[in-house]
Formats: structure tokens, sequence, C-alpha cells
């Protein structure tokens, strides 16, 4: 067993680059943008596992370097790859601390399960963390991060604590503060959407194909921003 964070960085919306650019183009784009993720991985000390598709899965020896690099991809992708395309590309990215299996030259394990989870709950353009990953960050690291959720995941007969890192370089991200932890409530609601569960006990999640919305809906008969969800008191 071997003590590590387990990150997935996913693209987001590869569904709609085929289906705008064609197989090819699409590919060469997925491609190049995967190449660079890794690249970043390695420059943190993280080592790629594997490439799934239009994600890659990786370890680093701490939740430190994990965050950083997750940074480093989302500021690589908006500053220098996109401004490169006509195409803009954004990741979902999620990860777990905890302990892994290694078995020819792949990890298994409930870290595994967990990292890959939480990426499928972040939006595109962000990074989300278990909250066993927050606290595993140095005090100069928590203020970049804020509880966002409380979530089920399968399996799991606990409820999960999900926090966002911030990572944009600006005043807002500067003057960020730590926020403190949600109040357990008896007011949530579940959504089910494929193989996902989003459990929503505070603040709003919207709904729609824009990939800004907290839940992506890859459908034509969906609008860019189809609905919200919004809690208010205990209703």
């Amino acid at each position: 067993m071997t003590e590590c964070t387990v990150l997935f960085a996913d693209i987001a919306g590869s569904t709609a680059l085929y289906e705008r650019l064609g197989d090819t183009e699409a590919e060469t784009l997925i491609s190049k943008a995967l190449e660079a993720l890794s690249a970043i991985v390695q420059s943190n000390n993280g080592l790629v596992i594997k490439t799934i598709g239009d994600e890659i899965m990786c370890q680093f020896p701490s939740s430190a370097l994990a965050v950083q690099a997750a940074s480093q991809m989302h500021e690589h992708l908006l500053n220098k790859f996109s401004t490169q395309s006509s195409q803009k590309i954004y990741i979902r990215i999620g990860a777990h601390q905890g302990s892994v299996l290694h078995s020819q030259g792949d990890i298994y394990g409930d870290t595994v399960n967990v990292s890959a989870r939480v990426a499928a709950v972040a939006r595109p353009g962000k990074t989300m963390i278990s909250e066993q990953t927050y606290l595993s960050l140095s005090e100069s690291l928590k203020p970049f991060c804020r509880l966002i959720m409380q979530t089920n995941f399968k399996g799991k007969e606990l409820p999960v604590n999900l926090y966002e890192v911030v990572w944009e370089n600006n005043d807002q991200v500067t003057c960020l503060v730590h926020v403190p932890r949600a109040q357990s409530s008896d007011c949530s609601l579940l959504l089910k959407y494929r193989e996902d569960e989003i459990e929503l006990s505070m603040g709003v999640l919207k709904i729609g194909r824009e990939l800004d919305c907290g839940l992506v809906v890859e459908a034509p008969q969906a609008s860019r921003f189809h609905c919200e969800i919004r809690r208010k008191g205990s209703k």
C-alpha cells in the first residue's frame, strides 16, 4: 500500500468538440491537451498512471503537489493552449488522498474510486478535492479552498464533504479567506444523473448544456442554461 494523492483530469465537453470539429481535428486537439497536462504532472513530481479516453489518471506524493499541478493545468489551458486555437478547452479535476495498491503499472483501491467520483462532480474549469485531501494540505494552502457541497457516493455509508480549490490569479483569490464548515441540515436534495449522484444541501446548482453549469447535460433538448436549483432557508 502506498499513501498518495490520486488525481483525475477530464476534458469537459469532448463529445461536443467531436461534433463541431470532426473526428480528426478534435482528436488532434485533445491529444495535444493531454500531452501538455501530462508534462505538468511530471514537472510536479507526479506520475501519469494512464490515459483513459479524454482524461488522465495520475498520482502525487502529496496533496500540495497535486493541487499545485491542478492549478497549473487550468492556467496552461486558459493562457496558452486556448490562445493558439479557436476552440477553448476546459478540464474538470478531482483529487483524493489515501492508500492505493500498485499492480502492473496501474493503481487500484477505494482512493482511486473516490477520486474519480470527485472529478465527475467538478464543474468544467474547476478543481474539487475531498475533505480528507483538504485536511492534509498545509495551513498556507487551506485558505484557497472553500467548502462547496456534501454529497453521497455509491458504496459509501457516510456523506463526503467536497472543497473547490480556487486557482485563478486575481484580487478575489488574494483576498479569499477560510470558509467555515457547513452546519449539518435535515434539508437536502439528491439528484441522480447517469452514474453520478449529487446531494444539494447548500448553495445553488445550475443545470444546462453550458460548460459553466454545475451539472452539464449534453442533450440537444436542454438549453445552454436550462434551470437552477437554489436552497433558501430550509426549502
